[in-house]
């Protein structure tokens, strides 16, 4: 389940926007005798928006996790959604919490606000975590005698920042700052070795970075776009005169594109992402490739990059179904090295418009890659960015 975007390889969600929101348009004909408020007046089909558009009205999610790298489990994240009277961009706020067969486990809050004729985007949120994960190495470079290191990562820290639209534009420039208390510890049956593979490390790690990003959206929806491209070029700078362990940066481009290539039932989407590391990063904060199918932080170093892309047939009002694929590559110590790893991965889902006015896709992925499956909850699209 890809409940959180990994910012410093962890916990957020967060991302900017500017445009209209898919079905904000003018309102159908309702049809006569509907009353519920989980039913569509246009086509009595059960739909969330009436009561979504009601004080504290919420998408009441329970989300099954089967994310290889942390075992199985589940995640309750209610998600309140506030639609703007006119064109834009809308405001979100979601709770959860979320436990798995490994022992992780966690509670976290993130909120995406828009003010000032939605020129001015806020974003905020807060993370307290206890990941039980597995090392396997950078590029090529793996443990000693192939095997893994298992470790766990407790985690306390937040996001908070901004971004401003540049006039009529599909433009903004946002600054965010980012803080995380860490401490790490392995697992007793991990290999011997990892002293001296890991050396150095200190159980504590405070990680306290700067993020300037420009950005660039002409999505028509933030939750399951149609048409239109986001791109986000943003430089994450842990610095130790913010009170960081250690200084190190990370430079991230991502690039999300969408187009029907048949109005109104076939639509083409497709995700690029470039990441490369520099200074003294921290293993588990090293850069890892985010694919449907790759268990997270299974390909791992000092660059990654990645292209995956997506087909959706909408071959029903409310009902579409759709296939992706997807590959990926790491390297490490220098940009195109031999120490390098690459993947494939690829798989078919649905999806089900829950919440017509909002443009709110939901559904179900099932994935393949050479770790094996995985089913992913998806709330919007694979790649939302609110």
């Amino acid at each position: 389940m890809k409940t959180l975007i990994c910012g410093f390889g962890l916990c957020s969600v967060f991302a900017a926007g500017a445009g209209e929101i898919e079905g904000a348009g003018d309102t159908p004909k309702p049809m006569a005798g509907s009353g519920s408020k989980f039913r569509d007046p246009v086509d009595g089909f059960f739909d969330l928006s009436h009561f979504l558009n009601e004080p504290m009205g919420f998408v009441p999610l329970i989300m099954p996790i089967t994310e290889p790298a942390v075992g199985s489990g589940a995640a309750l994240i209610p998600v309140f959604i506030d639609k703007p009277d006119g064109p834009g961009r809308p405001d979100i706020t979601g709770l959860g919490i979320m436990k798995t067969s490994n022992g992780s486990k966690g509670a976290f809050g993130m909120f995406s606000r828009y003010y000032l004729d939605q020129h001015l985007h806020l974003v905020g949120g807060y993370a307290d975590m206890s990941v039980n994960l597995d090392f396997n190495g950078l590029g090529s470079i793996s443990p000693p005698g192939g095997s893994t290191i298992q470790y766990n990562l407790d985690i306390r820290g937040g996001l908070l920042g901004g971004d401003w639209k540049l006039g009529d534009s599909n433009w903004r420039v946002g600054l965010r700052y980012a803080y995380a208390d860490i401490d790490l510890s392995f697992d007793r049956t991990s290999t011997a070795n990892q002293g001296q593979l890991l050396g150095g490390l200190s159980s504590n790690y405070v990680a306290s970075s700067l993020m300037p990003s420009l950005i660039y959206d002409s999505r028509d929806n933030v939750f399951t776009p149609t048409k239109g491209l986001v791109s986000d070029l943003s430089l994450s700078a842990n610095l130790e005169s913010l009170g960081g362990s250690s200084d190190f940066q990370v430079l991230t481009w991502s690039t999300l594109w969408f187009r029907p290539l048949i109005e109104d039932t076939l639509f083409l989407g497709v995700k690029g992402q470039l990441e490369q590391s520099f200074g003294d990063v921290p293993f588990y904060l090293e850069p890892s490739l985010k694919l449907r199918g790759a268990p997270v932080g299974r390909f791992q170093g000092e660059g990654v990059a990645s292209v995956e892309a997506e087909l959706r047939w909408q071959f029903h009002p409310r009902w579409s179904v759709l296939g992706f694929a997807g590959a990926g590559g790491t390297w490490s110590d220098r940009l195109l090295a031999d120490d390098t790893a690459s993947t494939a991965t690829g798989g078919v889902g649905f999806r089900y418009l829950i919440a017509r006015e909002h443009g709110l896709h939901m559904g179900v992925d099932l994935a393949y890659g050479e770790e094996g499956s995985a089913v992913y909850v998806q709330f919007g699209g694979a790649w939302a960015r609110f």
